[in-house]
């Protein structure tokens, strides 16, 4: 999908996103109907056109998001695509007790932001995850934010286990110490004493030369989408 995406965005064409993907990521938060892919085919003759925003690491364009960490080792593994709860743990496993690959990472942080010393994953999306408070399938309720999303997951005690979702804000604190962080931006900066890391591009991987540039493209890809995406306006019941 990000591939393809680069070209609409290169030659400004249109994209119409149907899902038939593993996780239909990018188009579940586009409010695809993936349980009728065909049905969002129905976008190219009367569809409705929006805009939404692309990132770009090192000049790739992405839509989801950019993973550097365990995770970008994980979809490295040949058996991940077949065994993915397996192969997830023995990865976090490792990252825990100090079993993979180290890097020294150097980024900005904002100064209000706790962040953790040592990190397993480090993730950069393209607009804002709210997967604590939005329903649904989406994980992203607006895909034209104009805004990188930065998220640190630090390293948790032996006595303490993983979080099951990265949440917004501006760090969680667990004994003083900043277990998750987040903060909004529109270009980050990565800098690694390696010359390459291994990334996850949404969900793919792949080996970048180091230092990593993140920027946001606010409104720079096209999408088509059906007719029965439009917002439709609704009556609600107010009490206080």
């Amino acid at each position: 999908m990000s591939a393809i995406a680069g070209v609409a965005v290169e030659h400004d064409v249109p994209l119409v996103v149907v899902p038939c993907g593993t996780r239909n990521h990018f188009a579940k938060d586009c409010g695809a109907d993936i349980t009728d892919p065909a049905g969002e085919l129905a976008a190219i003759e009367d569809g409705h056109e929006i805009r939404v925003d692309v990132g770009t690491v090192n000049g790739r364009v992405f839509l989801d998001n950019v993973s550097v960490g365990f995770y970008a080792a994980m979809v490295r593994d040949p058996d991940y695509r077949r065994r993915r709860i397996r192969v997830a743990a023995r990865y976090a496993r490792r990252a825990v007790f100090w079993g993979g690959r180290r890097a020294s990472l150097r980024t900005p942080v904002p100064r209000r932001v706790a962040a953790p010393e040592q990190v397993l994953v480090t993730l950069v999306s393209n607009n804002a995850y709210f997967p604590v408070v939005v329903p649904g399938p989406a994980l992203r309720p607006r895909l034209d934010e104009g805004m990188l999303w930065v998220y640190l997951l630090g390293l948790p005690g032996a006595d303490r286990p993983l979080p099951a979702r990265l949440v917004r804000g501006t760090g969680r604190l667990i004994s003083g110490r900043a277990l998750v962080a987040a903060w909004p931006t529109p270009q980050q900066t990565m800098t690694t004493d390696t010359p390459s890391i291994p990334v996850g591009v949404d969900g793919e991987a792949a080996e970048l030369d180091t230092p990593l540039e993140f920027t946001v493209c606010p409104r720079a890809l096209r999408l088509l989408q059906p007719s029965r995406h439009e917002p439709v306006d609704r009556q609600f019941s107010l009490r206080w």
